[in-house]
């Protein structure tokens, strides 16, 4: 009989936590923003007190390592479905498919085909479990039939103001009508980082705008009449490393046009894809070009988890840190830029979160970003599938 009544009291309390859990899911808010290029160290470099603040009230990681290559698109998208660029598809910022005959680029129609997206994006994931989402210029959210109930299609133009008020607005819908997750994508300092480089003055003043936008945002959050049930989680893709123009390497000089079929360059990254019968003539060719590193895809190492997705070609080539990939010599380089190795500290990204579900003032272990897919499904208590994320990579966060 006591045994009885124990067993039973036991599963009256799991009961009421289960209730009390799936309650508290139901009332739960996530705003994601992403700043673009910003590096895991600026707050280090710069004078940043309003992300400070919100690691104060919250927690922050030590970094956040972009899954490779350590580009905008595969990022962004990696973020938002847990998996691997090799296992979505976006495995650059601009690659071909032969399948479907069709090149992707960020300036082309095709980037908008939903051909080339797989995984399940945390909004879909989200509105098929009954949670209305909404997202402004996520990279993915703006694609056919795999849209949140709110979204816009980028423009930007559209001032930051401008997209701050819309997700406030988003927020202050009546209760059947309010996304419970909201996205946010700024496009900067990715392009002050590019285009002067990490640790110019220009990109230092930049950061420093886009720390007190957060700021905002987070101040904004707190005084809406459900402020203390929102988590916002400020992450970034991607970091920034130094390029100059006496480091460039044209790789294409060592290779014969002959040898090559597609060939994909992004910089730092090149894919090339041989001609029937010329592997070896291509593979002997790129072990004499300076400042580089390649792989035939069936031999890039396990930890960059790449080179399995038929869009990748036979060979990728990546410069050296600081070195640049360019199509012929009279090229000028100069600034910064992203995508090498994901163990380039250089490459890191931020985390930062405060909200009800979040401990106060905790720094967490560096994590890969695909874990930040779990996280926020925890938070608002969605099923998930199978994916590359680990809940367990970012548990110890949370309450």
């Amino acid at each position: 009989m006591k045994k009885s009544f124990t067993a039973l009291l036991s599963l009256f309390f799991f009961t009421i936590s289960f209730i009390s859990q799936a309650q508290n899911s139901k009332d739960s808010y996530v705003v994601l923003i992403s700043m673009d290029g910003f590096r895991w160290d600026y707050g280090k470099m710069y004078n940043l007190p309003n992300l400070k603040q919100i690691s104060k009230e919250g927690v922050h990681a030590k970094s956040m390592k972009p899954s490779y290559p350590s580009k905008t698109f595969p990022n962004h998208y990696s973020i938002v479905t847990g998996l691997y660029p090799d296992h979505h598809g976006i495995i650059n910022n601009v690659f071909y498919d032969a399948s479907l005959d069709q090149a992707f680029s960020l300036s082309s129609k095709a980037k908008n085909d939903s051909r080339f997206y797989g995984g399940n994006p945390i909004w879909n994931l989200a509105e098929k479990q009954g949670v209305k989402t909404a997202s402004f210029f996520w990279p993915g959210s703006d694609i056919d039939k795999r849209n949140p109930s709110y979204f816009k299609n980028y423009d930007g133009k559209i001032p930051y103001g401008a997209r701050i008020d819309t997700v406030l607005k988003w927020l202050q819908l009546p209760e059947q009508q309010r996304p419970h997750l909201v996205t946010l994508y700024f496009d900067e300092p990715d392009h002050s980082g590019h285009n002067f480089g990490p640790f110019s003055p220009k990109t230092e003043k930049m950061v420093i705008k886009m720390d007190s936008i957060m700021g905002e945002i987070s101040r904004k959050l707190d005084q809406l009449p459900i402020g203390k049930q929102i988590n916002l989680i400020i992450v970034s893709d991607h970091g920034m490393a130094s390029i100059s123009n006496d480091k460039k390497v044209a790789v294409l000089d060592y290779l014969k046009p002959e040898w090559l079929g597609y060939k994909d360059v992004v910089n730092p990254i090149m894919s090339l894809q041989a001609k029937a019968g010329f592997q070896d003539s291509i593979a002997n060719a790129l072990k004499k070009v300076p400042h580089i590193k390649f792989w035939k895809s069936t031999e890039v190492p396990k930890r960059l988890h790449y080179g399995t997705n038929p869009r990748v070609h036979d060979f990728v080539v990546e410069a050296d840190k600081g070195w640049s990939l360019v199509s012929k010599e009279s090229t000028h380089i100069n600034g910064g830029t992203h995508g090498y190795d994901n163990n380039e500290k250089d490459m890191h990204a931020i985390f930062y979160a405060k909200g009800p579900a979040f401990k106060v003032d905790k720094t967490v272990p560096t994590f890969q970003n695909v874990s930040v897919y779990p996280l926020i499904a925890h938070i608002l208590g969605l099923q998930v599938g199978e994916i590359d994320g680990k809940f367990s990579d970012v548990k110890s966060m949370l309450k």
